[in-house]
């Protein structure tokens, strides 16, 4: 019904060309603008998936109980020192920037096509979907990297991990956002409390290892482990609040 409905309305083939328009736009930006942030080095890092990798992360993210080992996997030098950790490509357990960038685009299409599908759609729709996306994922960045700062985390937990971290939780918002108009109520918000604790088992493991190292000998470990339990909690239960904003999707009339 969805489908037979969706060609004839002008206003959803309008929102799908302004979407196209409008990622575009993006791609090019960032484009040009990422390198005066992170190396291009850097952030090939994060790209570097595989089809296998991409459908692991997505069962990890919506079904993260299923997971037993949370350990990120070294990479050392010539002389056995660990000089960073393994690409996601080989490990499951690294933070990728593809799959969030891939699930931020797509939620934000995904809105376009749903308030076009209701008559209601307006070009500036998809810019304030992709604006108040964007914004929250700034403000969580800048949230645990201040923290960050004040508990002294250092390297463990680097900018672009906060970020494709941060980006997850698109992942499990587009299955709510595609049953709010028309799945019965308790469905819905079924759906959003199962995305929700997934999102935030989900943070809390990924992010322990960096936030609270099992080696309690490293400097300042000890003086701030019990606030940095307290705080990554507080990380974990915000995405309900995330989510929760994510799909008020508003309309221009």
């Amino acid at each position: 019904m969805f489908a037979q409905g969706f060609p004839n309305n002008q206003a959803a083939q309008l929102g799908m060309q302004f979407a196209g328009s409008a990622m575009n736009a993006v791609q090019e930006n960032v484009q040009q603008n990422v390198g005066r942030l992170v190396s291009m080095r850097q952030l090939k890092h994060y790209f570097d998936v595989s089809n296998i990798y991409v459908l692991s992360k997505l069962r990890l993210v919506l079904f993260p109980w299923l997971q037993k080992n949370w350990h990120r996997h070294a990479e050392r030098d010539h002389a056995g020192q660990v000089a960073g950790f393994k690409p996601p490509r080989e490990d499951t357990n690294a933070p990728d920037l593809y799959i969030p960038v891939m699930a931020l685009v797509s939620y934000v299409i995904t809105i376009g096509l749903i308030i076009g599908r209701l008559g209601v759609f307006h070009p500036e729709d998809l810019g304030f979907t992709a604006s108040s996306a964007l914004g929250i994922i700034v403000f969580e960045v800048l949230l645990v990297k201040t923290f960050c700062y004040l508990l002294s985390v250092g390297a463990e937990l680097q900018f672009l991990d906060v970020v494709a971290y941060s980006g997850y939780k698109f992942v499990a918002t587009i299955g709510v956002v595609l049953l709010k108009p028309w799945a019965p109520w308790w469905l819905t918000w079924s759906a959003f409390a199962y995305c929700g604790f997934a999102l935030a088992f989900f943070m809390i493991r990924s992010m322990r290892h960096a936030l609270i190292p099992e080696a309690s000998a490293v400097m300042g470990v000890n003086v701030h482990r019990k606030r940095r339990i307290h705080f990554l909690f507080v990380i974990a239960m915000m995405q309900f609040l995330y989510i929760w904003i994510l799909i008020q999707y508003k309309t221009s009339t």
